[in-house]
C-alpha cells in the first residue's frame, strides 16, 4: 500500500508541475507574447510546452540511461515482491473517465471553451494524434512489457489516453471552473499507477505517456484554433 501511494504521488508531481507550468505561462502572457520569427510562426506562452516535453524526455532516458533503467526495474520489482497477485480491469474505464466526464459536464450546461461539437472536433483530433504517436513509439522501440507478454510497452497507451482526456477537460474549463478542470489529472494518475500495479508497464513508460498525453491534445487545440476557426472567421469576413 506504501509503495502505491508513492507512485501515484509521484504522478501528482508529474500534474503539480503541470499546473505550474500552466499558470506561469498565463502569468507570462499578460505581459508580453514570446514569438519565434525565424519559422515564421508565433507560439505564444511556450513555457506551456515545458512539462509533456519534461516527461516525455524523462521517457526515454528510461530505455537510454543504465541508472534509470534500473532505478524503473527496481520500482517494477518491489511492486511484484508485494503484491504478487495483483490485477484489476479498472484502468481500462478509467482512462476514458475525463473525457466522459467532459461531455457530461458539458450535456448539464457548465460552462466551457468550446461548444458540443466543437468539443467533439478537438477530442477527436487529440485521439488521433495520440494513438498515431503512441503506436508509432511502441513500433519503433519495440519495449518489452515487464510482464513479458509483448515488445510494445513504451509508451504506455492507456496513461497517454488518460492524459489526453485530463488535458482536455482541463482546457475546456480552465476559465469557467478552475478547480474541477484539474480533476481530471486525478483519475489519468490513478490509470497510470494501476498500469504499473497490473505490471503492465515501468514508471518510464507511464511518465512518457503522460507527456504525449498533455502534448497531443495541445496540439489539437492548437490545430482547431488555427484551421478551424481561422477558416470560420474568414468565412464569415468573406460576407
Amino acid at each position: 500500500m506504501r509503495k502505491l501511494i508513492f507512485l501515484f504521488a509521484i504522478l501528482i508531481c508529474t500534474i503539480n508541475f503541470t499546473i505550474a507550468q500552466s499558470l506561469d505561462s498565463t502569468k507570462i502572457s499578460t505581459d508580453r507574447p514570446l514569438t519565434i520569427k525565424k519559422t515564421g510562426f508565433q507560439w505564444k506562452n511556450q513555457e506551456y510546452l515545458i512539462a509533456p516535453v519534461a516527461f516525455i524526455t524523462y521517457g526515454f532516458s528510461s530505455l537510454a540511461s543504465t541508472e534509470v533503467r534500473e532505478w524503473n526495474v527496481d520500482i517494477r520489482n518491489e511492486i511484484v515482491e508485494d503484491h504478487p497477485t495483483f490485477h484489476t480491469s479498472a484502468d481500462n474505464y478509467l482512462q476514458f473517465s475525463p473525457a466522459v466526464a467532459t461531455f457530461a459536464l458539458k450535456a448539464a450546461g457548465v460552462k466551457s471553451q468550446n461548444d458540443f461539437f466543437g468539443s467533439i472536433r478537438v477530442y477527436s483530433i487529440s485521439t488521433v494524434l495520440m494513438a498515431g504517436t503512441v503506436l508509432a513509439v511502441k513500433k519503433l522501440t519495440g519495449e518489452l512489457r515487464p510482464d513479458g507478454s509483448a515488445n510494445n510497452s513504451f509508451p504506455s497507451g492507456h496513461t497517454a489516453t488518460a492524459f489526453a482526456a485530463a488535458e482536455f477537460m482541463h482546457q475546456e474549463f480552465k476559465k469557467s471552473s478552475p478547480i474541477l478542470s484539474y480533476s481530471g489529472y486525478l483519475a489519468a494518475a490513478a490509470t497510470g499507477t494501476l498500469r504499473m500495479y497490473n505490471n503492465r508497464h515501468y514508471l518510464g513508460d507511464v511518465i512518457a505517456g503522460a507527456g504525449v498525453g498533455i502534448l497531443t491534445t495541445k496540439a489539437a487545440y492548437w490545430i482547431n484554433n488555427k484551421v478551424f476557426k481561422s477558416h470560420k472567421r474568414s468565412h464569415h469576413q468573406s460576407f
